[in-house]
């Protein structure tokens, strides 16, 4: 089971991997999501580019068409998030976890560079979007959905949907560091399978199955952290 973050990152880059990361490049794009959410710079290697586009479509596209009610829940956290967020993004995670929020002892030199120029409060998360395209948060959620759902559209939906979900998690614990995991944890999931409950009754018109089930949306197995 990918677990979901961890308290800090705890992973000091030696000079090879320095050196690797400066011959590899990197790109940077900024995001303007809807009013509700901050700004997102997002940071990558030139060859994880492209995990930019699905994080853009989460942000700009998907957000925006939850409805309010969904939208609601995060009210709270958005309110107190910094104004610009600096994402790294990245395949997979060494830990294997599915982010983190960056405590300012672990920020980038980036991030740091960007509140000293800018006087913005600035944060710092990262996800690993290949990682979290193969997250199961709800393992029977197949057996649940109309067999016409199972299409690759589908499969883009939940993708986005689960990025969508873990930016917010991460972006939960970043306004709340001691807030604790499982109910963080339990937040998120049950908001993915809201909206992933959402969109199927919009696109095909049937109810998600598992949302009457409380038994399938138990937490999986606690993260270590």
């Amino acid at each position: 089971m990918n677990r979901i973050h961890a308290l800090s990152i705890g992973h000091s880059p030696g000079l090879l991997t320095r050196l690797y990361r400066r011959l590899r490049g990197t790109e940077q794009v900024l995001i303007r999501p809807a009013a509700d959410l901050p700004l997102v710079l997002i940071s990558c290697f030139r060859s994880d580019y492209e995990g930019v586009a699905p994080v853009r479509e989460a942000l700009e596209a998907v957000w925006p068409s939850l409805p309010e009610s969904l939208r609601q829940r995060y009210t709270a956290t958005l309110a107190g998030a910094p104004p610009l967020v600096v994402l790294l993004l990245r395949r997979r995670n060494i830990c294997s976890c599915l982010g983190h929020h960056h405590p300012s002892t672990a920020e980038s030199r980036l991030t740091r560079r960007l509140r000293g120029l800018s006087g913005v409060r600035t944060g710092e998360i990262d996800l690993a979007f290949d990682a979290i395209r193969e997250w199961e948060p709800l393992p029977l959620a197949h057996l649940a959905l109309p067999p016409e759902a199972d299409t690759r559209e589908m499969s883009a939906v939940q993708w986005h949907l689960a990025l969508l979900a873990v930016f917010l998690h991460e972006l939960h614990h970043l306004v709340n560091p001691e807030e604790r995991e499982s109910a963080v944890r339990s937040r998120s999931q049950q908001f993915y399978a809201d909206a992933l409950s959402h969109f199927v009754f919009e696109k095909f018109g049937v109810e998600f199955g598992l949302q009457h089930d409380p038994g399938a949306l138990a937490p999986p197995r606690a993260p270590d952290l």
